[in-house]
Protein backbone atom coordinates (compact mmCIF):
# COMPACT_ATOMS: atom_id res chain seq x y z
CA UNK A 1 0.00 0.00 0.00
CA UNK A 2 2.17 2.52 -1.22
CA UNK A 3 1.30 6.53 -0.88
CA UNK A 4 -1.85 7.38 -2.83
CA UNK A 5 -2.60 3.66 -3.57
CA UNK A 6 0.67 3.43 -5.49
CA UNK A 7 0.82 0.19 -7.56
CA UNK A 8 -2.29 -1.16 -5.78
CA UNK A 9 -4.63 2.15 -7.04
CA UNK A 10 -7.20 0.53 -8.10
CA UNK A 11 -7.39 -3.09 -6.48
CA UNK A 12 -10.36 -2.84 -4.22
CA UNK A 13 -9.18 -7.03 -2.98
CA UNK A 14 -7.28 -9.76 -4.03
CA UNK A 15 -5.92 -12.75 -1.95
CA UNK A 16 -2.32 -14.58 -3.03
CA UNK A 17 0.52 -16.40 -1.72
CA UNK A 18 4.19 -15.13 -0.25
CA UNK A 19 7.07 -17.51 0.38
CA UNK A 20 8.82 -16.41 3.14
CA UNK A 21 11.79 -18.62 5.36
CA UNK A 22 9.05 -20.19 7.35
CA UNK A 23 7.09 -21.48 4.51
CA UNK A 24 4.27 -20.03 2.78
CA UNK A 25 2.01 -17.16 3.84
CA UNK A 26 -1.66 -16.89 2.14
CA UNK A 27 -1.90 -12.86 2.29
CA UNK A 28 -5.28 -10.27 1.58
CA UNK A 29 -6.10 -6.87 0.90
CA UNK A 30 -9.53 -5.05 0.79
CA UNK A 31 -9.94 -1.13 -0.59
CA UNK A 32 -13.33 0.16 0.41
CA UNK A 33 -15.65 2.05 3.29
CA UNK A 34 -15.08 1.14 6.92
CA UNK A 35 -19.15 0.06 7.56
CA UNK A 36 -18.38 -1.89 11.33
CA UNK A 37 -15.78 -1.27 13.97
CA UNK A 38 -15.14 -3.18 17.55
CA UNK A 39 -12.42 -3.33 19.57
CA UNK A 40 -11.33 -5.99 17.58
CA UNK A 41 -12.26 -6.57 14.60
CA UNK A 42 -13.44 -4.37 11.55
CA UNK A 43 -15.81 -4.83 8.56
CA UNK A 44 -14.87 -3.25 4.82
CA UNK A 45 -16.97 -3.13 1.84
CA UNK A 46 -15.60 -2.52 -1.17
CA UNK A 47 -16.94 -0.54 -4.30
CA UNK A 48 -18.28 -3.86 -5.77
CA UNK A 49 -20.33 -4.92 -2.84
CA UNK A 50 -18.01 -7.23 -1.96
CA UNK A 51 -17.94 -7.34 2.09
CA UNK A 52 -14.94 -8.83 4.71
CA UNK A 53 -14.63 -8.99 8.48
CA UNK A 54 -11.01 -8.66 9.65
CA UNK A 55 -9.90 -9.41 13.16
CA UNK A 56 -7.54 -7.05 14.20
CA UNK A 57 -4.26 -8.84 15.13
CA UNK A 58 -2.41 -7.61 18.10
CA UNK A 59 0.59 -5.63 16.99
CA UNK A 60 -1.63 -4.16 14.30
CA UNK A 61 -0.25 -0.93 12.44
CA UNK A 62 -3.00 2.04 12.14
CA UNK A 63 -1.29 4.74 10.16
CA UNK A 64 -2.82 7.65 7.59
CA UNK A 65 0.23 9.33 6.08
CA UNK A 66 3.04 9.00 8.08
CA UNK A 67 1.28 9.33 11.35
CA UNK A 68 0.63 6.08 13.52
CA UNK A 69 -3.49 5.93 15.08
CA UNK A 70 -4.53 4.05 17.56
CA UNK A 71 -6.91 1.32 16.27
CA UNK A 72 -9.89 2.91 18.91
CA UNK A 73 -9.52 5.68 16.57
CA UNK A 74 -10.92 3.90 13.92
CA UNK A 75 -14.97 5.51 12.37
CA UNK A 76 -17.63 3.99 10.20
CA UNK A 77 -17.70 5.37 7.10
CA UNK A 78 -14.32 5.64 6.46
CA UNK A 79 -11.95 4.80 3.49
CA UNK A 80 -9.43 2.39 4.11
CA UNK A 81 -6.97 0.04 2.74
CA UNK A 82 -6.59 -3.17 4.80
CA UNK A 83 -4.07 -6.07 4.46
CA UNK A 84 -3.22 -9.26 6.54
CA UNK A 85 -3.45 -12.62 6.47
CA UNK A 86 -6.15 -15.52 5.57
CA UNK A 87 -6.03 -18.98 7.09
CA UNK A 88 -9.05 -21.48 6.92
CA UNK A 89 -11.21 -22.10 3.68
CA UNK A 90 -14.98 -21.38 3.16
CA UNK A 91 -17.11 -20.78 5.50
CA UNK A 92 -14.07 -21.25 8.27
CA UNK A 93 -11.99 -18.92 6.32
CA UNK A 94 -10.48 -15.89 8.81
CA UNK A 95 -8.64 -12.69 7.64
CA UNK A 96 -6.52 -10.80 10.65
CA UNK A 97 -5.46 -7.47 9.46
CA UNK A 98 -2.08 -6.51 10.25
CA UNK A 99 -2.10 -2.96 8.19
CA UNK A 100 -4.67 -0.40 8.36
CA UNK A 101 -4.32 2.81 6.30
CA UNK A 102 -6.52 5.47 6.03
CA UNK A 103 -7.49 7.06 2.79
CA UNK A 104 -9.47 9.92 5.02
CA UNK A 105 -9.57 10.52 8.99
CA UNK A 106 -11.47 13.32 10.06
CA UNK A 107 -8.73 13.04 13.25
CA UNK A 108 -6.41 14.36 10.57
CA UNK A 109 -7.79 16.70 8.21
CA UNK A 110 -6.91 19.84 8.49
CA UNK A 111 -9.39 22.52 8.35
CA UNK A 112 -8.83 25.08 5.12
CA UNK A 113 -8.06 28.92 6.25
CA UNK A 114 -11.18 31.22 6.41
CA UNK A 115 -11.82 33.21 2.77
CA UNK A 116 -11.17 37.09 3.69
CA UNK A 117 -14.30 38.87 3.67
CA UNK A 118 -15.44 40.82 0.52
CA UNK A 119 -13.53 44.16 0.79
CA UNK A 120 -10.66 43.01 3.15
CA UNK A 121 -7.18 44.06 2.63
CA UNK A 122 -4.07 42.54 4.04
CA UNK A 123 -1.06 44.88 5.13
CA UNK A 124 2.14 44.27 4.02
CA UNK A 125 3.79 44.89 7.78
CA UNK A 126 1.57 42.25 8.71
CA UNK A 127 -0.36 44.54 10.97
Amino acid sequence: MGHHGGMLKGVEHGEGVVQTKQGQVHVALQQGTLTSVSGSSVTVQSADGWTRTWTLSNNVRVFELRHTLQPSTLTTGENIAVAGTTSGTGASETYTARFVRLHEHAGMQQSAPAAPSPGATSSPSGM
